[in-house]
């Protein structure tokens, strides 16, 4: 009979736990970008790159599958799932060709999450300081980005194709094209 060594204490991992805003400070800053593949989405990783770059921020790539207004595909493991292919080469070549604008840029991780998109990324708001999404022309009231910057955790930049960025914290947004949050 083979008798197995006994686990060494150091090797755990302990669970992810909520961190506080003091311990965030300390494991740095963090940008969030919410890619779903489409030409709204590539400005705003591209000015996240930039504004991570001079304001000491690491930036991490989120894309919600399925995409907004599809039905809910759960994933099964261990079988083929078309959308979650989709969202993944979609995210894949939004990250390369922003890098290729912005060779000085980095991406620290990129993430594909299974859920309603509003919900998913408000959650992963809790984890961030600067949540950077794609605007669209003419936002009305029941926009997607409308709805996450009323409920995120921290501020959202609503960045449009032009790159000119709206900044949300809760329900008032200030237009201009600056970066949105001040040098430490």
């Amino acid at each position: 009979m083979n008798q197995r060594d006994p686990i060494d204490p150091s090797r755990l991992v302990p669970a992810p736990r909520k961190l506080e805003k003091r311990e965030r400070a300390q494991e740095g800053r963090r940008c969030l970008v919410a890619v779903d593949g489409s030409a709204a989405g590539f400005q705003p990783l591209v000015w996240a790159l930039r504004h991570a770059i001079v304001h000491d921020m690491t930036v991490e790539v989120m894309t919600v599958w399925p995409s907004h207004g599809s039905a809910l595909v759960h994933e099964v493991p261990g079988h083929f799932c078309a959308p979650r292919w989709s969202a993944r080469d979609a995210q894949r070549d939004v990250v390369r060709r922003a890098l290729e604008q912005v060779p000085t840029g980095s991406v620290i991780a990129t993430r594909l999450e299974n859920g309603h998109v509003v919900e998913t990324i408000v959650r992963a708001s809790d984890r961030c300081d600067l949540v950077v999404l794609g605007a669209t022309p003419n936002q009305g009231p029941q926009n997607l980005s409308t709805h996450i910057a009323r409920q995120a955790h921290c501020p959202v930049a609503l960045v449009d194709a032009c790159g000119e960025v709206f900044m949300t914290s809760g329900r008032r947004a200030v237009r201009g094209t600056g970066s949105p949050l001040p040098v430490r």
